[in-house]
């Protein structure tokens, strides 16, 4: 069988839905691999912005008054030598202007694309430590199945393996894997604070990559303070798109939360968990 394909009514006889039973293994060493790589993406991030954008964002005047300086210098620049002295100071003004926005450009690229970086870290280490555990040979055996790795074109499978947000919150739930919280309770980890902000991450990552969609009315139905407007139109759709334009207010979205969200995601993992789902099970070879 593949698991993390639709696993609705078939048609084909020797197909049958069972309930398959997994033990899930967090190895100390992995847990603690998983871990380190948000606190290495915090000081990366960190590093970075002081080092380039910091300057920008609390001196602005300064950084302004150093490409006015290179205007009028002539350095690097196209201004043309006006006659009309209001002309060319107009034109030194656009040129301060033009590269502010380029650099607040970058540093809101920066933000987003370090985001939708740190969304793809945390979810590609979900779905190896969950695939490599539900495929592991102990499960095999407990379920007396046997799970394919390629499909019949010699293909891996990996690829749709809860391929996503969704299809991973879904198994999370079926499994029903938790967290323990302060007072030693159970909590669904799908419920908690933790998967929730994950969650948003996820939803902002999506929405600058692909622009105006589900993700996009999904986050701003739960953050409408994160999208940028003048009046009641949202600058995303005036301007058709999420990263030519700051259309996105970076100064309301903190990197450091979502990487404490999933740096604690996996300081709160269990070493053992164990779960069950439903999935269609090939029987073929046992009619044989």
């Amino acid at each position: 069988m593949t698991l993390g394909k639709r696993n609705g009514k078939s048609n084909n006889q020797n197909i049958e839905k069972r309930e398959l039973h997994f033990h899930l293994y967090l190895r100390p060493s992995l847990k603690e691999n998983y871990i380190r790589i948000f606190d290495v993406l915090a000081d990366n991030h960190a590093r970075l912005y002081k080092a380039v954008y910091e300057r920008l964002k609390t001196h602005t005047n300064e950084v302004a008054d150093e490409f006015k300086e290179e205007a009028l210098s002539g350095q690097n620049t196209n201004i043309p030598q006006y006659t009309d002295y209001g002309d060319y100071m107009e034109a030194v003004q656009d040129y301060v202007f033009e590269r502010l926005d380029e650099q607040f450009l970058m540093h809101y690229q920066f933000e987003l694309m370090s985001l939708s970086n740190l969304y793809q870290v945390f979810e590609q280490q979900l779905r190896q430590y969950l695939f490599k555990e539900m495929t592991h040979n102990e499960n095999q055996y407990m379920n007396q199945v046997k799970f394919y790795l390629e499909n019949d074109k010699g293909e891996d499978v990996y690829s749709e393996f809860y391929s996503n947000f969704g299809k991973l919150t879904n198994l999370l739930r079926e499994l029903k894997l938790t967290f323990t919280d302060l007072f030693g309770d159970e909590e669904l980890i799908v419920e908690t604070d933790t998967w929730k902000t994950i969650r948003e991450c996820n939803l902002i990552s999506n929405t600058y990559k692909h622009g105006s969609g589900q993700s996009a009315s999904n986050l701003f139905d739960l953050y409408p303070q994160y999208f940028e407007k003048v009046d009641k139109t949202r600058l995303m759709d005036l301007y058709r798109t999420t990263n030519l334009k700051r259309v996105l207010d970076v100064n309301k979205i903190s990197f450091e939360k979502y990487c404490n969200a999933m740096k604690g995601f996996w300081e709160n993992m269990k070493e053992h968990q164990y779960g069950k789902v439903m999935a269609n099970v090939d029987i073929s070879s046992e009619k044989e």
